[in-house]
């Protein structure tokens, strides 16, 4: 197996310029902005997941400098790994504090007066000279938002600090989850979930690259955006590990469901079914849930398709007040599943409200 094919479909196909993201044209233009006048602040880029917040960064780094300056001026840290005060006090503290180099590049080769020339480069590679190249270094702190308030208060005094030679790219999902004394040193970008149909050009565009092959096209690939529910990076990986899974044939729609492991639609409708049957009974209903645990599916995707499912039935069959008890229940229950809860104590929990509410309706 090559490298190529072993590299993940989302790595591999991950926009490299600031020109191939797709959708969050409002953030791209003005990013580009930016590094035309050479005026770029601390960001703070939050969103969905899988929307291109850390592509989006990557992507502006490397518009900045030269791939033989990347490294030495980007430093990419996951805050859900390293999110103590720790780290930021030794790891981000080291690397923002210190000074950009202007020193002459050594591998360049001095002509006859002793000056340098430029270095020697391969056919195919762009000089340094056609990057805007600023004298400073970018931080890129993803999942921001998992930071600990002390860590995040001793982050606020070393972005105001090293301004000057260091740029720090924050990334998150909550925003609210930012203390506001550093939430407010950066410039804050909203990035929107993506529309279908720009996913959709997107995913068929891999597919043709890679040679996906499937039963019906516009199928396959709708079953995967209504999957995937905006992420991309989900959509993606999910065509990605159907083509391996069906052993690079052709993909069915009945296989996505089945390789992401969630429940076919049969078995939430063999749920309602018992619910609104007069005759059923608490000792039914438990049967049926334990037979859903016992075939492996997951109890947070069951109560999400029993929700959908039970907020479009007709107000005759269920009133809006019992809608509203059982959306509070699905909620609770998938707060505790969270913290670890047992999965078949909280099914069991939102399936007995339900059928209390169609036994009162």
């Amino acid at each position: 197996m090559s490298l190529s094919e072993a590299t993940p479909w989302v790595e591999k196909y991950r926009p490299k310029k600031l020109t191939e993201v797709s959708h969050q044209n409002e953030v791209v233009s003005t990013l580009q902005n930016a590094v035309s006048t050479n005026r770029l602040p601390h960001l703070l880029l939050y969103g969905p997941p899988g929307t291109g917040k850390t592509s989006v960064a990557l992507a502006l780094c490397k518009t900045l400098w030269h791939p033989s300056q990347y490294s030495k001026r980007v430093l990419e840290l996951n805050a859900s790994d390293e999110r103590g005060i720790s780290v930021v006090r030794e790891k981000i503290k080291h690397f923002a504090s210190l000074a950009v180099s202007n020193a002459p590049n050594p591998n360049a080769r001095k002509n006859f007066f002793g000056k340098q020339d430029v270095e020697m480069k391969e056919p195919d590679e762009e000089p340094e000279d056609e990057y805007p190249n600023p004298p400073f270094k970018v931080i890129i702190l993803d999942e921001a938002d998992t930071v600990t308030p002390d860590a995040q208060a001793a982050l606020r005094r070393i972005i105001e600090a090293h301004s000057k030679i260091t740029r720090f790219i924050l990334i998150c999902n909550y925003v609210t989850r930012i203390i506001e004394p550093l939430a407010s040193r950066c410039a804050k970008f909203r990035f929107q979930s993506l529309p279908p149909q720009s996913m959709l050009n997107r995913l068929k565009f891999i597919g043709e690259a890679e040679g996906v092959q499937y039963a019906n096209a516009d199928e396959v690939l709708g079953e995967i955006l209504d999957k995937a529910q905006g992420d991309m990076r989900r959509a993606v990986t999910t065509l990605q590990s159907a083509h391996m899974l069906s052993g690079k044939k052709i993909i069915q729609k009945d296989d996505i469901a089945e390789m992401a492991g969630l429940p076919p639609s049969n078995v939430c409708q063999e749920l309602m079914n018992i619910f609104q049957d007069p005759k059923s009974n608490f000792g039914t209903m438990e049967k049926a849930v334990q037979n859903c645990l016992m075939e492996g599916y997951a109890a947070q995707y069951i109560m999400k398709d029993l929700l959908n499912r039970v907020m479009v039935l007709d107000d005759k069959i269920l009133k809006e007040l019992h809608k509203a008890n059982i959306a509070i229940k699905i909620a609770e229950a998938d707060k505790c599943l969270v913290d670890s809860a047992d999965e078949g104590l909280q099914l069991l929990m939102v399936c007995s409200l339900i059928l209390k509410c169609f036994k009162n309706n």
